[in-house]
């Protein structure tokens, strides 16, 4: 799912219909009406909204436990200024400042540590997008070599049908030349015994013509 886009008009909007409908904007109901984003995204834009809108700026949000002590403090100052009004009083103060700059601090490390794991979010989900696209690569890259294997296989059945074809004509030609020797020596013993039979033949004829001695 697409992540809701946020920006400093949406927040700005955001956080003006909340006022105007009596609710304090907060981070939190701000994401919601935004419909998502960055918490350090919307807790910047809030602030510049809040800075843009003195009159309605709302008190920062503090956890209960340190709204109930800031409570109990709250009543122990007035019961305090009811008994005595000079050194404990200012030292009521600053017990509260302190107390409120240690809130403050406790608030600002955790969204130092939400912005921190903001990050690492995004870095996990760009690293997991990097690995999803390594996997496609690598599967396309296997099924390209399978259809590389599968032709070349296909073209060794092909060179192998032919090597036998080969063959068969080789063999064949052998048995040709075979034979054509065969004929030819076959042949010549034939011519040989052709010529020595004519040899003889001569002679015999030489003979006869011969005349012969009288008695």
């Amino acid at each position: 799912m697409a992540k809701a886009l946020v920006t400093q008009e949406r927040v700005f909007e955001v956080a003006q219909a909340l006022t105007d409908q009596g609710t304090a904007p907060t981070i939190l109901n701000v994401q919601e009406g935004i419909g998502g984003g960055s918490y350090t995204t919307v807790k910047r834009y809030l602030d510049q909204w809040r800075e843009a809108a003195p009159k309605q700026r709302q008190p920062v949000e503090l956890p209960e436990p340190a709204v109930a002590r800031l409570m109990s403090l709250g009543r122990e100052f007035w019961g305090l200024l009811d008994e005595q009004a000079g050194q404990q009083v200012e030292a009521l103060r600053a017990a509260t400042r302190e107390e409120v700059a240690a809130i403050q601090t406790q608030l600002d490390q955790a969204e130092q540590a939400i912005g921190r794991l903001e990050a690492e979010r995004e870095q996990a989900e760009s690293h997991a997008a990097a690995q999803e696209q390594a996997l496609r690569e690598a599967v396309a890259a296997q099924a390209a070599q399978t259809e590389r294997m599968a032709a070349a296989e296909a073209k060794a059945g092909e060179l192998a049908a032919r090597v036998e074809d080969l063959k068969g004509e080789l063999e064949r030609a052998h048995a040709r030349q075979t034979a054509e020797r065969e004929a030819t020596t076959a042949a010549r013993a034939e011519a040989q015994a052709a010529a020595v039979e004519a040899a003889r033949l001569q002679g015999e004829l030489a003979a006869l013509k011969k005349p012969r001695s009288s008695a």
